[in-house]
């Protein structure tokens, strides 16, 4: 156990949490909003694939210039808010800019009444 856990301040907001904030959150999950990412590297690209006997498969892929993109975006249990695509991977830099530039948070929270957690 952490050594913080045992300090009262800290005990008494884990009692708050796990006695009203995350009881109300259970009964209305509509509210949650959760700002994640995840990334995409094209070196990932199946090199075989399958087609029809007697045919040539014919598809594209990246050759020699390999990328990762990063994208983030707010998940609720019914729809995706303020999707964003960057190039490259996601560090401290790029999700400030999200923050700034998209206005993440407001647009995220100005359609519904929730609560955001970050990951």
């Amino acid at each position: 156990m952490a050594s913080q856990c045992a300090r009262a301040d800290v005990a008494d907001r884990r009692r708050i949490w796990t006695g009203k904030r995350q009881s109300a959150m259970r009964r209305q999950p509509v509210r949650l909003v959760f700002i994640d990412e995840t990334s995409l590297n094209t070196r990932m690209t199946r090199l075989r694939g399958r087609a029809p006997r007697g045919k040539r498969l014919k598809a594209q892929a990246p050759f020699g210039r390999w990328k990762t993109q990063t994208f983030i975006a707010g998940l609720r249990c019914d729809e995706l808010t303020a999707p964003w695509v960057i190039e490259g991977a996601m560090d401290r830099g790029a999700f400030d800019v999200c923050v700034a530039k998209l206005d993440l948070p407001n647009r995220i929270l100005r359609r519904k009444r929730c609560d955001v957690v970050l990951e």
